[in-house]
This record gives C-alpha cells, sequence and structure tokens, in this order.
C-alpha cells in the first residue's frame, strides 16, 4: 500500500491547509417538465490544498517519489487527513469499530467536560487488566497522536496504548475527579499497514472517557466528533500530473499539493 508521506516532524501537512468536500446531485426532466432530484452519494469526495514551504529535499523526494509511483493522476493512495480525527465514532463506544474484552461494560450518556451527555463509563467487571481498542487502515510507522478527556470517581491508574506489528506502546496516567486531557504521542519503526489505539483500565476499576480522537501528527489538537466517517481515506489522488516545486535556498523548497479522495460510506 502507498502512503501520503509525513514531513520529518511527524506532521501530515502545514497550516493553512483549504479543505472541500465536493457532492453531485443528478436531475432527472420528465416528460411533463418536472423535475426529480437526488445526491449522488457515489460520487462524493474531498479535496485538499497543502501549500508546502520549508521542506527538505529528502521531505519534497518523498512527495516526488508518491507522484511517480501512482503515475500522476493516474493510482491512488491511502491519505491522512491532517484537519481531522481518524477514528470513526469517536463518541460510540459500542459500535462494531471498537472492540472490547468480555468483562468491560460500557455506560453512554454520562456528563463530559463540554457540558452536555456525551460522555461514556468504561467498568472493567474482570479479574484482570482489559482493553477496548480500535483498528485503522493506517501505516504502523507514522507518528501519531492519542488522546481523550478522563475522569474517575476515585483515583485511578488508565492506560493509553497504540500497538502495531513492531509491538505496543503504553502510557499511564493517572484519573482524578476532574477531567483532564490525556495525551500519548509516539512513534514505531514499523512496516505494518494498520495501527490499532486503545485504552486499558485496571482490574475493577471504572473511568469516564470523552472525545476519543487521532491524529496523525505529534501533538493533539481541538477535538473533532467523528460518526461512520473518519480521517482516514483509502482512495486519494492527486490532481495534478506534475509538482512544481520552487527553491528559496538550501533545504528551503516549497510547493502546492492538491489531494482528491473518494468518500466510502
Amino acid at each position: 500500500m502507498l502512503y501520503f508521506p509525513q514531513l520529518a516532524n511527524g506532521a501530515g501537512g502545514q497550516f493553512p491547509i483549504k479543505r472541500r468536500a465536493v457532492r453531485r446531485t443528478l436531475v432527472n426532466t420528465c416528460v411533463d417538465g418536472t423535475t426529480v432530484k437526488l445526491a449522488d452519494a457515489g460520487a462524493s469526495s474531498v479535496e485538499w490544498e497543502l501549500g508546502l514551504t520549508g521542506l527538505t529535499v529528502e521531505e519534497w523526494g518523498r512527495l516526488a517519489a508518491l507522484l511517480a509511483a501512482v503515475e500522476g493522476r493516474r493510482a491512488g493512495f491511502t491519505f491522512l487527513d491532517p484537519t481531522d480525527n481518524l477514528l470513526v465514532w469517536s463518541e460510540d463506544l459500542s459500535q462494531a469499530a471498537w472492540v472490547k474484552e468480555a468483562g468491560v461494560e460500557l455506560t453512554p450518556g454520562m456528563a463530559d467536560p463540554l457540558g452536555t451527555a456525551r460522555a461514556t463509563r468504561i467498568a472493567n467487571t474482570g479479574g484482570t487488566t482489559l482493553t477496548l481498542q480500535q483498528t485503522l487502515a493506517a501505516p504502523g510507522g507514522y507518528q501519531y497522536c492519542f488522546s481523550l478527556w478522563a475522569r474517575s470517581a476515585a483515583a485511578g491508574d488508565l492506560w493509553l496504548f497504540r500497538s502495531s506489528g513492531a509491538g505496543t506502546v503504553r502510557k499511564e496516567f493517572r484519573t482524578l475527579r476532574a477531567w483532564s486531557r490525556l495525551v500519548h504521542s509516539s512513534k514505531i519503526q514499523d512496516a505494518s499497514e494498520t495501527v490499532s489505539f486503545g485504552l486499558e483500565v485496571n482490574a475493577g476499576q471504572t473511568a469516564e472517557v470523552f472525545g476519543l480522537q487521532v491524529e496523525a501528527q505529534p501533538g493533539a489538537s481541538m477535538y473533532k466528533k467523528t460518526a461512520s466517517r473518519g480521517g482516514v481515506y483509502a482512495e486519494a489522488f492527486f490532481q495534478d500530473d506534475v509538482l512544481t516545486l520552487t527553491s528559496e535556498g538550501a533545504g528551503e523548497n516549497s510547493g502546492i499539493v492538491r489531494v482528491r479522495a473518494r468518500v466510502q460510506g
């Protein structure tokens, strides 16, 4: 699988980034002059314009290598939206995308740090540490930041982890009565084409969580709620056959990269 490359600092783009949703409507004109309009869901897409500056020769070379591999606009690659949450169902942990071990009980509709009732209580009713996780069809070797808000009625421990073929990286956090945002940033040298993110809850412990988010970058940004569509696009294409590079000095290159992705589901 081919992937849009990250920059040397682990980011997927630089601001400002232009993002545009594209929709198509089918119009059928009847004999009597009336018209019927239907949304063409199969033609939905998203477009990005990435203005990149200060790139090294190596960074620009990775973009050029991807362009050559897909032959310009002809073939596709996977694109991780730098403006979105890569997870799906970020607030509905009962969905099939979230895999929980037996003994993990979920209670939705709890008060959250935004003043609404969209948090979920996670209770480990088993005798060992149990997990809740989601797997993404994304490169295992990229830089990722996994974040969420958490609290617990009694002080306890909550682990955040990311795992792929090369292993698992965990980080332990102390949860208290007040909401706090937990952030786990990591990178693994790994060639896997999937990566998982999740929580580990100790036996007998309970915690409330909200706003689970994964981003392909070093740090956490503002939370973005997702439903069935996350920020991983498996059918992305360059919109140009040629990338134009402007050299502004040694190790200072810039250009504009335009990407378009089909929206599935």
